[in-house]
């Protein structure tokens, strides 16, 4: 009787759905499996974030609807964090808001900037709902390609003139999910320039700032002029292990955040009070906690580099974030069909690379969300000496 939208049909099935839907096959077989492929942290939330939730839950004034703007204190928090971490300076009342996890904001912001025959410009390999949110709010995806042999940056000169007229919105992400690498400040100047230059809103995903093993990440908002064509994105659900909370920001230009936060209004009544009260102590009070973490992850790392090693891997790439993305080893040549050989022989769960654009192809992506003690002799098989 009723069918999904021309807009919706436009879109493959969600690429952790359909992942999903392979575990539980696995699950209902019986079947033990190591899974490395959705990037949620197996590592417990702050435990003083865990006690204010609770605590919080009770207070009635936490049970009603809350401000789409936030609490005051939450968007203090966020001052306080984002002027000690990257010496930016932001005001709480017209450049920061408060979302529901960053993944709606991404697809929300769309909606209140796309007109018919406007582009989005998205990167290939990327984060899927970039795509998603471009193709929901009826807007034209021009996929960039973020290519090995440029580092994964995209080359912005590339970019169709006609493109570049109609485009309203580019999506970038560095610390880069799934290629790990992360942008010099060379290049974000360069990309400020070219959104300034061409009207286009710069949507700086940083949900990775903190998980990095080397030299620190910057913020968008560093580069000189940033904050008047930028709009940074940062989740919880990254830097404190709070995927399921449900909770992050969005800061820079104010015409932007004002944009997105009309839309929020009209869509939902605002994030769980609680839940902001755990975001104030997660941002207040822990920052060893994310210290500890970074270990955490960078013993993963190497453990399972060791492996791949073994394996017969010869290129792969783990710079920052928790994943590593591993270029396909012989004689592979399809994601797909390696992301299948994975499940059926050596019971491992990962995610194909072409899943995150067509540019994705030939990789495939490993998250660092078990226990080190899992990754250390995890393929059964040297993959490189397989005839198939």
């Amino acid at each position: 009787m009723f069918d999904f939208s021309k807009n919706l049909k436009k879109l493959p099935p969600y690429l952790f759905a359909a992942i999903d839907d392979k575990k539980s096959l696995l699950r209902k077989k019986g079947v033990k499996f190591l899974d490395l492929s959705v990037g949620d942290p197996d590592i417990p939330a702050p435990e003083n974030v865990v006690k204010v939730l609770s605590k919080s839950a009770k207070i009635k004034s936490n049970q009603k609807y809350a401000s789409n703007k936030g609490k005051s204190q939450l968007r203090k928090s966020i001052k306080k964090w984002m002027k000690k971490r990257f010496k930016v300076n932001l005001d709480e009342e017209s450049q920061i808001l408060p979302v529901l996890g960053t993944k709606e904001a991404l697809a929300h912001l769309p909606v209140g900037l796309i007109n018919t025959g406007d582009y989005i410009i998205t990167p290939s390999p990327g984060y899927p709902g970039y795509r998603a949110a471009g193709v929901l709010s009826g807007a034209r995806v021009y996929q960039l390609p973020l290519l090995e042999k440029n580092n994964f940056l995209p080359d912005l000169e590339k970019i169709p003139e006609s493109v570049k007229k109609r485009a309203k919105i580019i999506y970038l992400n560095y610390p880069n999910n799934p290629t790990t690498v992360s942008a010099p400040r060379s290049f974000m100047k360069k990309v400020v320039k070219f959104c300034l230059k061409n009207k286009i809103l710069l949507v700086w995903d940083n949900a990775y700032s903190e998980i990095y093993y080397d030299k620190k990440p910057l913020s968008i908002l560093q580069i000189k002029d940033a904050k008047k064509v930028a709009l940074e994105f940062h989740s919880l659900s990254k830097t404190f292990c709070m995927t399921g909370f449900r909770i992050g920001w969005v800061c820079g230009n104010p015409d932007a955040v004002n944009i997105l936060a009309k839309v929020k209004s009209n869509v939902d009544s605002g994030i769980f009070g609680a839940v902001q009260d755990a975001a104030i102590t997660a941002l207040d009070k822990n920052a060893a906690y994310v210290t500890n973490l970074r270990k955490i992850f960078n013993q993963r790392r190497k453990y399972l580099l060791e492996a791949l090693k073994k394996a017969g891997f010869k290129k792969f790439y783990a710079n920052s974030t928790f994943y590593v993305w591993a270029k396909l080893p012989a004689p592979f040549k399809s994601s797909l069909e390696f992301s299948r050989y994975l499940i059926e022989e050596e019971k491992i769960v990962a995610t194909p690379g072409v899943g995150f654009g067509k540019y994705g192809e030939g990789f495939i992506r490993f998250a660092l969300t078990v226990d080190k003690s899992k990754l250390k002799n995890i393929f059964k098989k040297k993959i490189s000496d397989l005839d198939i």
